[in-house]
């Protein structure tokens, strides 16, 4: 039952041993690449601490030395807008009629908008804001010139008493209405800045995309940012810098100047203009689950150069506990390569909301660097770095393909009976072609060849322990005989059962080392790139096991191919001319549906929510275990499989079967574990190794529950027409 059918050819042998180890060696150097970066920059938002500073009563520094003795590290600062210096009374907009002749318009009875500034240093921000975005200024005694918003100090401004100060220098005159003005960033401001610089904090500074944007005014936009002392960049609104048509090139003002890996011809720029711009020398974080426009081309041009970043936004965060906020930063930071945790503040009641915050930034801290052993070894918190790039030469990459071209023999031998030159003439064919589009596909061929290993191993996986005879084919004239044997004892098929979703695993595993290899880079990790064809990875596996089960469509131990062909012939024949039963069709529909839901709620946006039950469920594993393992696999997958097995080896074949087909959804969720690039090698390992082990006792535990209720076995023999004689 357990052994797989005709021996692989030893040139199909030599391409899987050489994928195999080449694959390790890739596996090998992405594993040094995350094991270097285990830093986690935890960061708090200026405005919110300011505020809570306010509500305690207390020094803005006392807090900050608080949240620090937290693990905090960086304070996140938005720049301002013209609508926040309002708020604050920094400014005070009045809306003035003017006739024809004062010089300000060249329309009659026109509204402007006059803008009073508390300080000459806010003027020159707003000054040096609208150069920066190209807009003009002017005097109204331009000719022409339709001035709409004009900018001065206020009459109650000590520092108009200055006489020396030119009249230049307290009044700007506008082009454009105030409204469109009103979202205008003026850079970080500055007693934000001296606070935290001065508190030996990192800043993150958040500026927003603005009309109009050019390469030079999106240039001098970060490099201001980065003389302000920021280190870091978070978009603000909805768009990323420089969206639309400009994300490549604000990518080459992000770039870390001494990264190797960006490939040539990537920013979209002529050479000359690439040459003309200057690495800002700020880090891009982009937000996970963010969906600013613009990101996905920005992130693509970066080539993973940026750090991922979570956070919860103030109005998700007030439906959460405590606690599950603490395990959204835990498992984003320890699962999903995240390396800077944005926290919102907790809106508290009492007279305590300091120490509630801090308690729950050192709860995240806990939480993160808990299992931080089991998974690898220990955190560390501080400033967040870039990953670097795995050193996997292009040639590995060639060496992977050979063993995918492998896997597909694998597949296809599990399916047919091949002779060694078909079997050689494949390797050779299909060696080449795997092989090369993994060297000279780029990303896109190493996707592709991925794919195929990703849909090879788990099918042949699960077709090389398929239920067969242990006799396996007898040939008598124009007909074959297939007998079950024996049924075994409880024990014997448990351990049998074991062995074969062991087998099976190992298999799978092979193809896993595959996928790893191929993905083996920083874009990967960083999900700049991801695994092509999620959804056919899981889809395609599974119903090749279907359609076998359906037909009996595998090779049998010692059949030729003439035989497995006339066999599987009478088979569908069989089926064409099976009339058709309402219970066959219901069982169809069901099977159907529940394999869309399958496929639908596969990928990181699954087209299919989780239940409420699931997710209470799957919190509990969170906290116990040291990795979620994954409930299809321990709960539906892993059991299936040895369920299936077990029966078949009791005389149960009717109940085999169908948990055959369900049992493959374990084999193609293992590999599909580590299609997710961006989670670590270490962490998917865990949730594979887990559900494995939990799934397969879980199998055992429902199998001799079913042995206590069912009716005792008998023996069985399999004619051609399908009968069963008992």
């Amino acid at each position: 039952m357990l052994r797989g059918t005709g021996r692989l050819a030893p040139l199909a042998v030599a391409f899987l041993v050489i994928g195999t180890l080449a694959g390790l060696f890739a596996m090998r150097q992405r594993w040094r690449v995350e094991e270097g970066n285990r830093r986690i920059e935890l960061a708090l938002e200026w405005n919110e601490v300011s505020a809570l500073a306010q509500v305690s009563q207390k020094p803005v520094a006392d807090v900050l030395a608080s949240f620090q003795a937290a693990g905090v590290t960086t304070l996140v600062i938005s720049e301002d807008s013209l609508a926040g210096l309002e708020q604050t009374g920094a400014v005070k907009v009045i809306r003035t009629p003017l006739a024809d002749g004062t010089g300000l318009t060249t329309e009659a009875t026109t509204e402007v908008t006059n803008v009073e500034v508390d300080s000459a240093a806010n003027l020159h921000r707003i000054k040096d804001a609208l150069a920066i975005r190209g807009i003009l200024t002017g005097q109204p005694a331009a000719q022409g010139l339709m001035i709409r918003t004009t900018f001065v100090l206020s009459p109650s401004s000590n520092e108009r008493l200055d006489s020396s100060r030119p009249r230049s220098d307290e009044s700007l005159y506008v082009t454009l209405d105030y409204p469109t003005l009103r979202t205008l960033g003026l850079g970080l401001p500055p007693e934000a800045v001296r606070i935290t610089l001065a508190s030996g904090l990192r800043i993150a500074g958040r500026i927003g995309n603005f009309a109009g944007v050019t390469i030079a005014s999106a240039q001098t936009s970060l490099q201001r940012l980065k003389a302000q002392g920021a280190s870091l960049v978070i978009f603000n609104g909805d768009e990323v810098l420089g969206y639309r048509d400009l994300e490549k090139t604000v990518a080459s003002m992000l770039r870390d100047p001494q990264s190797p890996s960006v490939p040539a011809n990537n920013t979209g720029l002529d050479a000359a203009e690439d040459v003309s711009i200057t690495p800002s020398g700020l880090v891009y974080g982009t937000v996970e689950f963010g969906k600013q426009r613009g990101d996905e081309t920005l992130s693509a041009a970066l080539h993973g150069d940026y750090v991922r970043v979570h956070t919860i936004q103030s109005t998700e965060l007030a439906t959460l506990t405590e606690n599950e906020a603490v395990e959204r930063f835990t498992l984003a930071a320890r699962e999903r390569n995240i390396r800077f945790c944005y926290i919102r503040l907790l809106t508290t009641s009492g007279g305590d909301a300091l120490d509630k915050n801090v308690e729950f930034l050192s709860k995240i801290q806990k939480g993160i660097a808990h299992y931080g052993f089991a998974l690898g070894g220990g955190y560390e918190f501080g400033p967040a770095r870039r990953y670097a790039e795995p050193k996997v030469p292009r040639l590995i990459y060639g060496l992977i393909g050979l063993g995918t071209a492998a896997g597909i023999i694998l597949l296809l031998n599990a399916l047919c009976p091949l002779s060694i030159p078909n079997q050689n003439l494949l390797a050779i064919v299909l060696g080449l072609f795997c092989a090369a589009l993994a060297v000279l596909g780029g990303e896109t061929g190493r996707r592709l060849i991925a794919l195929l290993a990703g849909i090879a191993y788990p099918a042949a996986a699960c077709l090389l322990v398929f239920p067969r005879s242990k006799r396996g084919f007898e040939h008598k004239g124009s007909e074959y005989e297939e007998s079950l044997g024996p049924v075994l004892p409880i024990g014997t098929c448990i351990s049998q059962a074991v062995r074969g979703i062991a087998i099976a695993s190992a298999v799978t595993a092979l193809g896993i080392i595959e996928v790893v290899g191929l993905l083996a880079s920083r874009p990967f990790m960083l999900r700049a790139s991801q695994f092509l064809g999620i959804k056919a990875q899981h889809g395609v596996p599974m119903l090749i096991v279907a359609i076998v089960a359906l037909t009996g469509g595998v090779a049998l131990q010692g059949e030729s191919a003439k035989h497995y062909r006339q066999r599987v012939i009478e088979k569908v024949q069989a089926i064409l001319d099976e009339p058709a039963r309402f219970g066959i069709l219901l069982l169809g529909i069901v099977a159907l549906a529940a394999f869309l839901l399958v496929v639908a709620r596969t990928g990181n946006d699954a087209g299919v929510g989780v239940s409420g039950v699931e997710l209470k469920m799957r919190a509990i594993l969170d906290r116990f275990l040291v990795v979620r393992p994954r409930t299809k696999e321990f709960l539906i997958g892993h059991p299936a499989f040895i369920l299936a097995l077990c029966w078949w080896a009791r005389g149960r074949r009717r109940l085999a079967l169908p948990c055959f087909v369900i049992g493959s959804i374990g084999q193609v969720s293992l590999l599909n574990t580590f299609c997710h690039i961006h989670t670590p090698l270490i962490a998917s390992l865990w949730r594979d190794g887990l559900g494995l082990v939990i799934g397969t006792g879980f199998g055992i535990l429902l199998f001799l529950i079913g042995e206590k209720l069912l009716p005792a076995p008998v023996g069985a023999s399999i004619r051609p027409s399908g009968r069963t004689e008992r």
